[in-house]
């Protein structure tokens, strides 16, 4: 998917006002999402199935691991975003649909059996 109807798939589900927004949102999600997976390799494995502007955004960041609550996990979201959970977990579902559109679904599958499963549970919310 290119990244143009990636954003505006984000856009229009998110409710945004702009195409920028939804990048800014998309970008942080991603690496929220990056840093639940406890190995390199699947983390490297993720990052290769992103549309270009999110994979050129994780390879620029230092990798890195945190275990976390759906709820912590939700925070974690919302303190990238300046916003409270409710919105978090509005753009996280706006991101991840897109996701799911723009990878395959096997990919996807791969990625959630190897992110914890209550991360796994809010995701499938």
């Amino acid at each position: 998917m290119k990244t143009d109807e990636f954003l505006a798939r984000v856009q229009e589900s998110g409710a945004l006002g702009s195409r920028k927004e939804a990048a800014r949102r998309s970008k942080a999600v991603v690496s929220a999402l990056a840093q639940m997976v406890p190995d390199a390799e699947t983390r490297r494995h993720f990052v290769t199935q992103l549309p270009g502007f999110l994979k050129s955004h994780l390879l620029a960041e230092r990798p890195r691991y945190l275990k976390m609550t759906p709820d912590a996990f939700l925070q974690h979201i919302g303190h990238a975003l300046d916003a409270h959970v409710p919105e978090a977990q509005r753009t996280l579902r706006a991101v991840y649909g897109a996701l799911e559109e723009a990878v395959a679904s096997g990919e996807i599958a791969d990625f959630e059996e190897r992110i914890p499963k209550d991360i796994r549970a809010l995701l499938r919310r």
